[in-house]
């Protein structure tokens, strides 16, 4: 009787395994590609949450360049001590590729789009 009671006990986790292998391939075999989102080794990436702002107020403008300053030092690894080249090439960059967001936001929200929730619009910044 345990034997028997074993042997039902390892027939059901084999077949939920046998499902689950046969579930996870399914989707892989109808032709679509498989597109996997995520990062680089050695990228460094921080997003600045501007949702909370309206971008047409002055301050809140500069409160977001502030932000963005602190994400680009984040980044780069920045240590106050030795500004060194590396960080200005690397800060360089940052801002180079978060002023087209900035700007994008900010025409955003002067066309009174910005209708995100809180937090939810970032500006990525990238090393």
């Amino acid at each position: 009787m345990f034997a028997r009671f074993t042997s039902r006990g390892m027939r059901l986790p084999a077949i939920a395994i046998a499902t689950l292998v046969v579930a996870t391939q399914a989707p892989a075999q109808d032709g679509r590609p498989v597109v996997v989102y995520g990062e680089s080794a050695g990228i460094h990436t921080e997003r600045v949450p501007y949702g909370d702002l309206n971008l047409q107020a002055g301050a809140d403008r500069k409160t977001l360049y502030g932000r963005v300053g602190r994400a680009v030092r984040n980044v780069c690894n920045f240590d106050s001590n030795a500004m060194t080249t590396d960080y200005r090439f690397c800060s360089a960059g940052a801002w180079s590729g978060a002023r087209p967001q900035i700007a994008a936001a900010m025409a955003k929200s002067s066309l009174a789009l910005n209708a995100t929730p809180a937090g939810a619009a970032f500006i990525t910044i990238r090393r």
